[in-house]
């Protein structure tokens, strides 16, 4: 299945420092992470369909994070297709000298609260959901496992939504770090660098049929 864009589609990425990226330090407002790949290979594919995209993540969010600014952030902006990803610092700011950890309750009630608040303003956008990425070392080797539940959660939450697509990014980050160990996919264990970001705007364009 493909996601259906045109040059007036509006397609809106938010999360937390994973999407950011430093977006306002940009002249464009997209960062140097994922969502400028993705602008950057729709552009290249199709100058004349390319759609507009727009970034909103900030840096150390958490899903309550998104509750607080949803309505500025995304009904606002009125995205025809929504992208989300959130729940890496869910977690990994609760581990030991972090901060404080939100509950996967209340990470997936926090959740559907701001995907049902999108549904009813736009009954006819399009929802696309990635799974939280991977907490790998150095940081706790127990984080990981501790994540896979929330990545369960997405899954959950896109057959409640319909979401057009999750993209896989949990067990694919595995892999790749499994298979090419020399290569950093991540910079601390939870920030990707650029291969990383390139991996996750592999996946969503895969994901919506767009590759």
């Amino acid at each position: 299945m493909k996601l259906e864009i045109d040059r007036n589609s509006r397609l809106l990425f938010i999360g937390d420092s994973i999407t950011d990226c430093g977006r306002l330090q940009d002249p464009d407002g997209l960062g140097g992470g994922y969502p400028r790949l993705i602008r950057d290979y729709l552009l290249a594919r199709n100058p004349a369909t390319a759609p507009v995209i727009l970034n909103t993540g900030i840096s150390g969010n958490r899903v309550p994070d998104l509750q607080g600014r949803w309505q500025s952030d995304v009904i606002d902006l009125r995205p025809d297709v929504l992208s989300v990803k959130i729940g890496i610092n869910d977690v990994w700011h609760g581990l030991p000298g972090k901060g404080k950890k939100i509950d996967l309750d209340e990470y997936t009630t926090g959740y559907r609260e701001i995907l049902g608040q999108y549904q009813r303003a736009f009954p006819k956008g399009k929802v696309v959901l990635f799974e939280p990425s991977i907490i790998s070392p150095p940081q706790p080797p127990q984080a990981n496992d501790l994540l896979k539940p929330f990545v369960q959660a997405v899954h959950e939450l896109g057959r409640e939504f319909g979401a057009f697509a999750v993209v896989p990014l949990h067990e694919v980050f595995l892999e790749v770090c499994r298979v090419r160990p020399d290569v950093k996919w991540t910079s601390d264990g939870v920030h990707p660098t650029s291969a990383g970001h390139a991996l996750i705007a592999r996946q969503w364009l895969t994901a919506t049929g767009l590759l």
